[in-house]
């Protein structure tokens, strides 16, 4: 590489050497023919061929014109050339002058500084110059020639830096033919100007017109800095002919990642970037085993992918799922080869089965224990809340007791919004399982704490994959209730929350993350129809079905009694409720079990009083 860039500069610098030569004896022929001047002067010119070398190549190199990257000139570059090129012009005059022994037309000296800028630009630009004469080109072209049936008749958002990059590199427009028709862009001032000769029409108002007025296919958004509230209005303004909005996701034309992507509904909930304390978390998990219960579901599986960057001794994925568990590993495996082999390790089981935890526990001696391990299904558990009730709450307890008998530095307990004020069994036995790993706080060395969050996007169970298949099915959307909200967090953030709630526990606390705003499911769905191209209640119905069994309208994140504190993480809250008061007695059932002939939903009410339910035989 090195050997390459010098091999272009002593070609640059010859070439500068031969421009600056040339353009004085161009401008002799020039004031010759035009003033009548002395040919003779051509002689005087060639005698100074030395200093037009020595000094071509001094200044060039002082100004830093050779260190200069041409890709994208920039004021700076442009200033050195200019300036690299005075000074090469008014030594060569001065020279004459000297030379002569009295001073030449000055004009001479100014024609041969226009000459030598413009053939030094020429020769650094010819790439860019030549890009933008094949985009006119083309441009001409498409409108003599009508346009192509199957090209896409785009509408671009944004008139900056990022849609001159798209305008100008075709590799980044896909691989269809792409007809540009118009910019809009908020900024009024750019209004009525043209953008590599696309015209700026208005702001974002005006795009519903416009994609009447032009029969728009698909709108580009090339906004790298646009606000979600921003995207959201773009989006519900573009469906009125099937318009489909995508995103620009870079400025770089050289890397492929740059290039058009699909929204996803992430960029639509409005939810600003999180800091995470990259460095408290690779202190806090060092040289430690992990072991993550439910290690192939959505959270479990996506604590692997960031655990596994730090430098950890071992983890271990405990899963029911053997497809979950095996699907991660070699995921794994491609993205991290031997790493992924080195520090991951599977094992199937049970959270219910004693023996196996015992087996796991006891080879592995993990320091941290992640319990994601769960049921989540709210309808399918109001079906059956014995297994919800063993699998959310025993398995819970038995592989918090395991951590404990093992000497685990710390239990961490993946918990719901659910848990609060439930109103079905889920969220309800999620609850006795918060009260069981707290109780537990009090009585062993083992830290236990919980975090508490609501939905996680395209999780297993999400509402958003359903959404999906409905619309490529062609319909309906079902929602359960036109007022139904939920909070909602990418599976990415929710995982790294996790982990830096799990740097502050101190043992007994619930951490509670900030969800941000709750969403309104009905306009989720909307968001989705439109985000595939397509109109809301048109081409895809929204059907509202009534709310399932023990489903809510809202959920909420805290309970009145538990009072909540900052942390040192915004998004990040701590409440440190007190323990059940008949733990024991919590224990003792879930040690021995609901008695045959009890309901189970009128036991769990005995030390979740806040539960209210729909009065039902239990399975």
């Amino acid at each position: 590489m090195k050997f390459y860039s010098f091999k272009r500069t002593v070609f640059l610098a010859l070439l500068d050497c031969l421009f600056c030569w040339l353009s004085w004896v161009a401008s002799v022929f020039v004031f010759t023919y035009l003033f009548v001047l002395d040919f003779s002067l051509l002689f005087v010119i060639n005698q100074h061929i030395v200093l037009i070398i020595v000094s071509s190549v001094l200044f060039f190199s002082i100004c830093g014109v050779y260190k200069s990257l041409w890709q994208h000139p920039g004021i700076g570059t442009m200033i050195r050339l200019l300036l690299a090129v005075f000074l090469v012009s008014f030594s060569v005059y001065v020279s004459l002058r000297v030379r002569l022994g009295f001073w030449s037309n000055p004009g001479l000296g100014m024609m041969a500084f226009y000459f030598l800028l413009t053939m030094s630009l020429a020769v650094r630009s010819y790439k860019r110059v030549l890009r933008i004469i094949k985009l006119y080109s083309r441009r001409f072209s498409i409108l003599s020639e009508g346009f192509p049936l199957e090209s896409v008749r785009t509408l671009l958002v944004g008139a900056g830096e990022s849609a001159s990059t798209f305008l100008l590199n075709k590799s980044q427009q896909g691989s269809r033919p792409r007809k540009i028709l118009g910019i809009v862009d908020n900024d009024a001032k750019k209004h009525g100007y043209s953008l590599h000769g696309v015209k700026v029409l208005g702001d974002d108002t005006f795009i519903p017109s416009l994609i009447e007025r032009f029969d728009i296919n698909e709108i580009v958004v090339a906004v790298p800095s646009i606000r979600n509230e921003e995207l959201r209005k773009i989006v519900k303004l573009s469906p009125v002919n099937r318009c489909k909005v995508r995103l620009l996701s870079g400025l770089s034309s050289d890397k492929a990642a740059d290039k058009l992507r699909d929204l996803n509904i992430g960029d639509l909930l409005g939810r600003p970037e999180t800091t995470h304390d990259e460095h408290g978390i690779g202190e806090w998990v060092k040289g430690k085993t992990m072991l993550i219960t439910g290690g192939g579901g959505s959270i479990g599986s996506e604590i692997c992918r960031q655990l596994i960057r730090f430098d950890i001794e071992k983890i271990i994925v405990f899963d029911i799922s053997e497809n979950n568990a095996y699907n991660l590993q070699e995921e794994l495996k491609v993205k991290l080869g031997q790493k992924a082999l080195d520090k991951l390790i599977t094992r199937i089981g049970s959270t219910q089965d004693e023996t196996r935890l015992e087996e796991v526990f006891n080879e592995f001696k993990p320091s941290i224990v992640f319990h994601a391990a769960a049921f989540k299904h709210v309808p399918l558990m109001e079906e059956c809340p014995r297994l919800a009730l063993e699998n959310n709450v025993r398995g819970t307890y038995l592989t918090a007791l395991a951590a404990c008998r093992h000497h685990a530095e710390r239990f961490i307990m993946i918990s719901t919004d659910k848990a609060v004020n439930p109103t079905n069994i889920m969220g309800a036995t999620k609850r006795l399982a918060e009260l069981l790993v707290l109780g537990l706080n009090e009585r062993r060395l083992t830290e236990f704490v919980c975090v508490r969050f609501g939905n996680v996007l395209d999780s297993n169970g999400s509402v958003i994959p359903l959404f999906k298949r409905q619309i490529e099915a062609g319909g309906p959307v079902t929602v359960t209730h036109p007022e139904i909200i939920r909070y909602f967090m990418t599976i990415s953030e929710a995982s790294k929350l996790v982990l830096q709630a799990g740097t502050m526990a101190a043992g007994g606390e619930i951490f509670i993350l900030d969800m941000g705003e709750p969403v309104k499911i009905t306009d989720l769905a909307e968001n989705l129809i439109r985000m595939a191209g397509l109109t809301p209640d048109i081409d895809i119905k929204i059907e509202f079905i009534g709310l399932r069994p023990g489903e809510k309208l809202y959920e909420e994140l805290l309970l009145k009694e538990e009072g909540l504190a900052k942390t040192l993480n915004n998004k990040i809250f701590v409440a440190k409720p007190a323990p059940a008061s008949n733990y024991k007695e919590l224990k003792f059932l879930i040690e021995t079990g609901v008695s045959k002939g009890e309901d189970i939903r009128t036991t769990i009410k005995r030390f979740v009083p806040e539960y209210h339910y729909t009065t039902k035989e239990s399975k």
